[in-house]
C-alpha cells in the first residue's frame, strides 16, 4: 500500500497564545509513544482498543491536515470495542476468529462488520498518512 504524503500547511499567522497547533500535536505524540509502544504490542484487536483512549486524545490534538485520519481510525476502532461490549466479549475470547459460545448471531454479525471496518482498506490508508505525517512533521515513529 502506497503511502500518501502529507504536505504540511504553510501557516499564515505567527503563533497565538495558545502556541502552535502542530508543535502542541507533536508533543503530544511524542507525550504518547512510549505508551503506545507497550499497549500496541500487547495484541492486535486487544492492543488496538486499550490504545483507543491515547487515540482519541491524539485526534483532539491533530493538526487539520491530518486529523480526518485520526477520526477515520478512533470511528472504526471504536465500533469494534463498542460491538465487542455489547456482545459482552473481549478480542481474547474468539479462537481462531470464531466467537465464544454464547454470542448471539445477531451479535456476531456486528462484531465482525466492526472488525472489517477497522481491516478496511479506508482505515489503513489513514493508518498510513498518520504515521507518514508523524515520521515527516514530528519526526517521531508512530506504528500501528
Amino acid at each position: 500500500m502506497a503511502a500518501q504524503l502529507l504536505v504540511l500547511p504553510v501557516l499564515a499567522t505567527g503563533l497565538t497564545s495558545c502556541g502552535d497547533p502542530i508543535d502542541d500535536y507533536c508533543q503530544s505524540l511524542k507525550g504518547h509513544q512510549a505508551e503506545l509502544t507497550k499497549t500496541l504490542g500487547e495484541g492486535d484487536t486487544g492492543g488496538l482498543i486499550a490504545a483507543l483512549p491515547v487515540f482519541e486524545d491524539l485526534e483532539r490534538n491533530a493538526p487539520d491536515d491530518i486529523a480526518k485520519d485520526w477520526k477515520t481510525l478512533t470511528t472504526a476502532i471504536s465500533g469494534l470495542d463498542t460491538a465487542l461490549q455489547d456482545a459482552g466479549v473481549s478480542p481474547d475470547d474468539f479462537e481462531n476468529g470464531k466467537p465464544p459460545e454464547g454470542v448471539g448471531a445477531a451479535e456476531a454479525k456486528k462484531i465482525a462488520d466492526a472488525a472489517t471496518k477497522v481491516s478496511s482498506t479506508k482505515t489503513q490508508e489513514a493508518s498510513v498518512r498518520v504515521q507518514q505525517q508523524a515520521r515527516d512533521v514530528c519526526h517521531t515513529s508512530l506504528t500501528l
